[in-house]
């Protein structure tokens, strides 16, 4: 039987059956790339992006709101670098951007997952789609940074073709320096934070019903001492599921802490008089007994505590008048443990900085 279909390209005809389908653009779906070295590149499709029923928790829902108002907006290619360590909902809100863009545009998705060759070029043959990279750092990852080079031109937003491209990283310092700070080239860097006290109580409450506010309690705690991300609350919520306890289950999770340097904490001091200084060093939280110290070499001042004496407060842990002292570092040869500058202090409140994907 004849082909039915007779396809003209660069001068050479291809034959194809009666399955052959033509389309003016590219269907609305969410894509792979295959490539060959003999045939080139194709895309197969593959489930839709889409949170499901998955609870959204955080500032989710309006980042990407502000994507979608920014693309709507733009005359132009946007591009979107989400940042932060793994676990932290970057892919939760990929999946939410990519939906929104389906439903609310009919813009198809395009998910690469694998650094081949002129894939830019492929890419930029695309009409209006959504260009997902995924751990980009990790696929486009040679020393040269060619790899990444590539995509320099395209990600400027100066081709015929709007897009909207968007980025998850986990190491940062791994990402090309012409990306970053570079708006014309990425308009957002949306850095992701670990789940704060608030969000985790609520993301207990929900995912486990019924649950003890003593439970509550524990793991935020737990939360404020040790980085907790995503992953690690949906593996805790579902052995409170099962019926264990935080307290006994912990220590059997994949979560352990990594370093026995303790974690960086920031000491909020307020004195008598009113003003206030702030000595930076690493504690172990977990170590009630210990006596610690944290010390400012440049001015002299360090504080001795203990974290039994610590009282939980909403922005970290306040150790009361009378739980801490005060030496001088520089001669603390000289001086008793109990010798206390002429300046009182009323009160200090130990905190851990927020952990962004970048300093800022």
């Amino acid at each position: 039987m004849p082909a039915s279909t007779i396809v003209a390209s660069s001068g050479e005809f291809r034959l194809y059956g009666d399955s052959v389908q033509t389309f003016a653009s590219l269907p609305v779906a969410t894509y792979t790339i295959a490539f060959s070295q003999t045939t080139g590149y194709s895309l197969r499709q593959t489930e839709p992006l889409a949170p499901g029923k998955e609870t959204v928790y955080g500032n989710h829902s309006s980042r990407v709101q502000r994507i979608i108002n920014g693309y709507s907006a733009m005359d132009r290619s946007l591009g979107v670098i989400l940042s932060g360590d793994k676990g932290m909902g970057k892919s939760l809100m990929i999946r939410l951007i990519a939906e929104r863009m389906r439903v609310e545009y009919n813009l198809p998705t395009l998910l690469v997952q694998h650094d081949t060759p002129g894939l830019a070029a492929f890419l930029d043959e695309l009409g209006e789609v959504v260009v997902v990279f995924d751990e980009f750092e990790k696929v486009f990852s040679d020393d040269e940074g060619e790899s990444q080079n590539q995509f320099l031109s395209l990600f400027d937003g100066l081709s015929t073709t709007k897009r909207l491209y968007v980025l998850s990283v986990n190491e940062l310092e791994r990402v090309n320096d012409y990306m970053l700070n570079r708006p014309g080239r990425f308009h957002y860097h949306m850095r992701f934070a670990y789940p704060g006290p608030e969000t985790v109580a609520a993301y207990l409450r929900d995912q486990v019903p019924g649950v003890a506010e003593k439970q509550v309690n524990e793991i935020v705690n737990f939360s404020r001492k040790y980085d907790i991300n995503f992953d690690h609350l949906r593996a805790i919520a579902f052995e409170l599921r099962l019926g264990e306890s935080f307290a006994e289950v912990i220590g059997d999770l994949n979560i352990k802490r990594t370093t026995d340097t303790g974690s960086q904490v920031r000491a909020h001091i307020t004195w008598e008089d009113g003003g206030t200084d702030v000595l930076v060093g690493r504690v172990d939280l977990f170590d009630n007994e210990s006596l610690q110290t944290i010390s400012d070499w440049e001015s002299g001042t360090g504080m001795r505590f203990r974290m039994r004496d610590a009282v939980t407060s909403e922005d970290g842990y306040r150790l009361p008048p009378g739980a801490f002292t005060f030496i001088d570092v520089r001669d603390v040869e000289d001086k008793s443990p109990d010798d206390e500058p002429t300046r009182r202090a009323v009160s200090v409140t130990l905190r851990r900085p927020p952990k962004y994907s970048i300093d800022f």
